[in-house]
């Protein structure tokens, strides 16, 4: 009995992405397929921004080739790949409107705004976000202001808004920078939550300085060194120390 097709969720070959006139992805492959949480890793200066980068449709591989969600960079909607993969990352924060509650930041989610603006969420879509607060743990926050929110809590309303788009990729980028100790503790127990949330739920990359925060639920790993891949495939093969020692030198 033939194996039904299965479509990558991600396609890299043999990519090269430039910054000005320095290759910050060289000669770059790399493939996950569906039901697969990475975590990404590397020192400063890997890659990580730049491949973040590249999977939004923000920047273009010079020569390789590069699909994300089925959809070839060059042939397909570049608009409509970013409605299906939802990006978090500190940047954001300071674009949300801090009078807004943090149901209304979630909701936004699901017009593809950073809080609401033109377009309003009818209530289908309130219900969506409301879900993605449940998910997070902040149902009993909905009422309240964002600007009036930990900074902990800001993050984790930030992947409620981006839980609340449903997308097909959920890219986290360094999720817990700024974080204290106690709010970067709590903030991962919620990303274990999510991880285990099943089908239905997206694929999460979740791209980072730290091994210690790599939670049980992500099943690969993929350690990057000056634009190139140092090694990629299920976690417990590729966090070793001398895989580990390869990359952080």
């Amino acid at each position: 009995m033939a194996k039904p097709d299965v479509t990558p969720l991600i396609k890299i070959l043999n990519a090269t992405v430039l910054r000005g006139n320095v290759a910050a992805l060289r000669r770059f492959s790399w493939t996950v397929m569906p039901g697969e949480h990475w975590a990404v890793l590397g020192p400063n200066g890997s890659g990580k921004s730049t491949l973040v980068q590249l999977l939004q449709g923000w920047l273009w591989p010079r020569d390789g080739s590069l699909e994300v969600l089925g959809r070839r960079f060059g042939e397909d909607d570049i608009g409509e790949l970013r409605r299906h993969v939802a990006w978090v990352g500190s940047e954001a924060e300071p674009e949300l409107p801090g009078r807004q509650t943090v149901a209304d930041i979630a909701a936004s989610g699901t017009v593809g705004t950073l809080g609401l603006q033109c377009d309003r969420p009818g209530r289908r879509q309130r219900v969506v976000a409301a879900e993605a607060l449940r998910v997070l743990g902040l149902s009993l926050l909905a009422d309240r202001p964002f600007r009036q929110l930990s900074q902990g809590q800001r993050r984790l309303v930030l992947i409620a808004r981006a839980v609340a788009m449903k997308p097909d990729l959920l890219l986290l980028d360094e999720p817990t920078a700024g974080l204290d100790p106690v709010a970067r503790a709590r903030f991962l127990a919620r990303v274990k939550q999510l991880l285990r949330r099943g089908r239905g739920s997206p694929a999460v990359l979740y791209i980072t300085h730290h091994i210690e925060e790599i939670a049980p639920g992500f099943t690969h790993a993929l350690l990057l060194r000056r634009g190139q891949v140092v090694a990629a495939g299920p976690k417990e093969k590729i966090l070793t120390s001398g895989l580990l020692k390869a990359t952080y030198r």
